[in-house]
Parts: structure tokens; C-alpha cells; sequence
């Protein structure tokens, strides 16, 4: 389970709408204050992100909380994302240059890999919907964090 520190901006009735602070690995080098890539991270300013997460713990306005994400629904959505428009891609340049073989099999690959990667982007985005609604693609409010205590987390971090 991926864990994730936020605050509470508003709920209505099962779902919290949690806002989390973005966090980069810089913060836990121990090379930060000489290292290129901190010093780039220092001129952006720290961005926020609202999720909106089920919470069966009943967390109220302004709650500190934990919000977790199943790991394998994170890595079904990332391979979904990434490798199946890719897949179009290359699917898509194949059919073009078979279809093409009358001299134009270079233009035909082309237009044919960016149709398969657009048809494919689309068949992404319609399943992407469908697992939105299933419980285990949904973060959730894990635990209220009281006030004046720190968030330790359950599990150790894997070294």
C-alpha cells in the first residue's frame, strides 16, 4: 500500500477530497546540498494535489490523514497508460507499411503508427473509466492522524 500524508479539504459522504503536498526525492538525499538537481528543485515552488478518496473512517474538514493506494493498482494503471498506446504505435506502424506496398510504405507506416497510437490512447481512456469505479483503483482514507502527532508509517521503507 502506497501511503500519502494530506489534509481533509471537504467531504461529502464517502468521499474526502484530500489535498497532499508534493514531495521529491531531494529531501532524503544525503547529497542535497551539493547536488545540481536540488538546486533546480529550490527555484519551484512546493505544488499541491487534491485526490478524492474514500473515507471509511469518517475523517471530518481539516483532518490530517493517511491516504493510500493499492501498489498493484498502480502498476496495472501505469502499464495501461504507457505500454498500451505504445503497442498501437508499433501495431499500427506494422499494418501501414503491409498496407502500404504500393512505394508510399514510409508515409503509410507513419500516418498508421499515429492512428493506432490515437485509436489505442482512446481504447485507454474509455477502460480508464471503467476502473475508476472499481473499489481497488479508488484511493482511500486509511487513518485520521491526531492532532500534534507525527505520521509514522505501519511498514518499514524497503532499503
Amino acid at each position: 500500500m502506497l501511503e500519502e500524508e494530506g489534509v481533509v479539504l471537504a467531504v461529502n459522504g464517502n468521499i474526502a477530497e484530500v489535498t497532499t503536498r508534493k514531495k521529491s526525492a531531494c529531501g532524503n538525499c544525503a547529497a542535497r546540498n551539493g547536488c545540481g538537481t536540488s538546486l533546480v528543485e529550490s527555484l519551484f515552488p512546493a505544488r499541491t494535489r487534491s485526490f478524492r478518496a474514500h473515507n471509511g473512517v469518517q475523517a471530518r474538514k481539516g483532518d490530517r490523514v493517511v491516504i493510500g493506494l493499492d501498489e498493484s493498482a498502480l502498476q496495472t494503471a501505469s502499464l495501461l497508460i504507457y505500454l498500451v498506446p505504445l503497442l498501437g504505435l508499433i501495431g499500427g506502424a506494422l499494418l501501414g507499411t503491409w498496407l502500404g506496398t504500393d512505394g508510399h510504405g514510409e508515409l503509410s507506416s507513419i500516418l498508421g503508427g499515429i492512428g493506432g497510437f490515437f485509436v489505442f490512447l482512446a481504447a485507454v481512456r474509455r477502460y480508464s473509466d471503467i476502473l475508476a469505479r472499481k473499489q481497488a483503483f479508488q484511493a482511500r482514507v486509511l487513518r485520521v492522524i491526531a492532532p500534534g502527532s507525527l505520521a509514522v508509517p505501519l511498514e518499514p521503507p524497503l532499503k
